[in-house]
């Protein structure tokens, strides 16, 4: 009758361990402006987003990142760092006047983070201050081998 219990909590923990993970969402990176613009019916119809929360990302680049709590969405990736900063600012923008509106999201965030396969795990998907050139290679100058 123990063992019963106990596994039945175990159980229940897992469940709630799954239910509590953070999901992570990507969308195109046209989705930004459009989700300012669409119904949230419409946007979902367009677009219906991919789940990489259990596989991770499958494509390089810089990706819009916009957090909340357990939910994260991505926007991209992008080749081009200046056109995700203007992006990440649109986002930005449009995060202030939801948040206006709705402030239990003012703890959200937007930044730009970069994804590689050749990243190891401890920069992997890490976000990168975009606004401080010394910290990203290619704005500083400094070759990669």
């Amino acid at each position: 009758m123990k063992t019963l219990i106990a596994i039945g909590i175990a159980i229940a923990a897992a469940c709630i361990a799954q239910a509590q993970q953070e999901r992570i969402i990507v969308y195109p990176v046209e989705a930004i402006a459009d989700g300012a613009r669409f119904s949230q019916q419409k946007f979902n119809e367009t677009y219906p987003g991919i789940d990489v929360t259990q596989y991770g990302l499958s494509d390089e680049g810089w990706y819009i990142r916009y957090k909340h709590e357990l939910l994260t969405y991505l926007y991209g990736p992008l080749e081009d760092l200046t056109y995700a900063r203007h992006q990440k600012k649109l986002l930005e923008e449009i995060r202030l006047s939801v948040v206006l509106k709705k402030p239990s999201l003012s703890s959200s965030t937007v930044d730009i983070i970069r994804f590689d396969f050749n990243a190891t795990p401890d920069n992997m998907g890490v976000a990168e201050d975009v606004d401080n050139p010394y910290l990203i290679p290619e704005l500083s100058g400094e070759n990669e081998e």
